[in-house]
């Protein structure tokens, strides 16, 4: 499909304004945040900068991770996926672009599972802002739970440096996770009959609209991408970093580390 014209979508879209694209719509959206992550010692932590979240997925990278969303236009690419691989606005077709995986071919079996990998391809090496991402969840058609980027992130600028960082290693991408209060809701939804069957869908707009092309170089428009979003297992555990699961998954690592260490000297 082409491109559907609107203006922009953010976190203060109304919810019959993104009705209008095919992007699936939950009362609970604006309080559920998907937050840019980095493995620390084997754990997943909210991440400090765009840099940190960047990862080597390995074997979990492109050509073996669904490929959920690609868009790729000039100046703000809009679009999304719904099920089953139906392409709305900017989404680009293909069964390696743009799909809707179940949540048990991604291997989220749990919400500290759920990954969303974030590749970048600039022309002239410069770099993207992205203005919005929601992935939502279908029973079917019908959408049972959404997950929004987190207000304190958007919009959110990856520099030309930052996007430096994927050259010449296409298994690498800018981690997206849940915050440990989503995951709940995100087990909430795993709770229901048959939802390892269930839909993953993402959306997103990248680059300026026609209302912040004025604030460049605070906006950095899309330059024919490709831009993809990947689906992957965020294993090996959970967010943490605040509170008291920041603090078990803490005195864990040292019992852990304790341990090998008295192994050694044995």
């Amino acid at each position: 499909m082409g491109k559907n014209g609107l203006a922009w979508i953010g976190m203060g879209a109304t919810a019959a304004t993104l009705a209008l694209t095919g992007i699936a719509v939950m009362s609970s959206a604006a309080n559920a945040d998907l937050i840019l992550v980095q493995v620390v010692g084997g754990v997943v932590t909210p991440a400090p900068t765009v840099a940190a979240s960047f990862r080597d997925l390995g074997a979990q990278g492109f050509g073996t991770a669904p490929r959920m969303l690609t868009l790729q236009t000039n100046t703000v690419e809009t679009g999304n996926e719904t099920p089953v691989d139906v392409e709305h606005g900017d989404a680009v077709d293909g069964a390696n672009k743009s799909t809707t995986p179940t949540l048990a071919t991604l291997g989220w079996t749990s919400g500290f599972n759920v990954g969303i990998g974030f590749n970048s391809d600039q022309s002239g090496q410069t770099g993207i802002t992205m203005q919005s991402l929601v992935l939502t969840i279908f029973n079917g058609t019908t959408p049972v739970g959404s997950f929004s980027l987190a207000s304190s992130l958007t919009p959110l600028t990856f520099t030309a440096a930052d996007l430096a960082l994927q050259q010449g290693n296409g298994n690498a991408v800018f981690d997206f996770g849940l915050t440990v209060p989503q995951q709940a809701q995100f087990n909430s939804i795993l709770a229901q009959p048959g939802s390892s069957g269930f839909f993953a869908g993402l959306s997103s707009q990248l680059g300026c609209p026609a209302d912040t092309l004025a604030l460049a170089p605070l906006c950095l428009v899309s330059n024919d991408g490709p831009d993809t979003f990947i689906g992957f297992n965020q294993v090996p555990g959970p967010i943490v970093g605040a509170g008291l699961p920041g603090l078990i998954a803490a005195c864990g690592g040292l019992l852990a580390l304790a341990r090998r260490r008295r192994k050694l000297v044995a």
